[in-house]
């Protein structure tokens, strides 16, 4: 059976083109700003979605580092816009080093800390970082984002976290 150059192209048009289209349309659209609730907290915090940025940063008050069961683990505390605050303790994963430019590096600790956004609850490495000359109190990166989110920088505030209606343990990794 012999196939047409035209034929042939257009059926690998359609399957080129369809897959992107139908694989995106999967995933929910967000706003460049989002609510999302920390887990093990009722804490809201208003975030800036930034897919420049591969983790995702919370700015956290450091009350101590300590050792428990010969690991390292961090107490700190956050606060959301309207002055609600919650005491968390986690254990710290690595410590990671943030180049600036024009300033010196900064060692930041490294957390494992559950976020819902929308009905997606997933628990990522968080550094925790001093971003109180920021607008926002948490910035999500590309590593929460992928395989679920769009991100339409057009639009904000497109949805409320919805986790504990859908149980934690549903969408975690």
């Amino acid at each position: 059976m012999r196939y047409s150059r035209f034929g042939v192209l257009s059926v690998l048009f359609v399957c080129l083109f369809q897959m992107p289209v139908s694989f995106a349309s999967e995933k929910k659209a967000i706003g460049w700003l989002e609510y999302v609730e920390i887990a093990d907290s009722d804490l809201k915090l208003k975030a800036k979605i930034d897919t420049g940025a591969t983790t995702s940063s919370l700015n956290a008050k450091i009350i101590k580092k300590f050792k428990k069961n010969g690991e390292k683990w961090i107490r700190f505390s956050i606060e959301n816009n309207i002055g609600e605050e919650v005491l968390l303790e986690r254990k710290v994963v690595r410590y990671v080093k943030i180049k600036r430019k024009l300033a010196f590096s900064l060692k930041r600790p490294v957390i494992n800390l559950g976020i819902c956004l929308g009905k997606i609850y997933r628990t990522q490495e968080i550094n925790l970082a001093d971003r109180n000359n920021f607008n926002y109190q948490i910035l999500i990166g590309r590593n929460y984002l992928k395989n679920y989110f769009l991100v339409d920088s057009a639009i904000e505030y497109t949805t409320k976290p919805l986790c504990k209606e859908y149980n934690y343990n549903d969408n975690q990794d």
